[in-house]
């Protein structure tokens, strides 16, 4: 992504249209600027924060099971 699509992304993100679905978005409260952080990772940090994710996901679910059994 150039820094100008970045630019255009950002203030399209600032200023939604109304009625689309960006707005509906940020009207909901979705941070819209973290899709623009997410499509500057390259592949090898889209698969490093996804297994970070996963493991933090599998020590949630351990941590889980070892309260329910106590």
């Amino acid at each position: 992504m150039t820094p100008d699509e970045k630019n255009r992304l950002l203030v399209l993100i600032a200023n939604p249209p109304a009625g689309s679905k960006l707005a509906a978005a940020k009207e909901y409260g979705i941070d819209l600027t973290l899709l623009v952080e997410a499509l500057e990772w390259t592949p090898t940090e889209r698969l490093r924060n996804a297994q970070s994710a996963a493991n933090f996901f599998e020590r949630l679910r351990r941590a889980g099971e070892r309260s329910r059994a106590k």
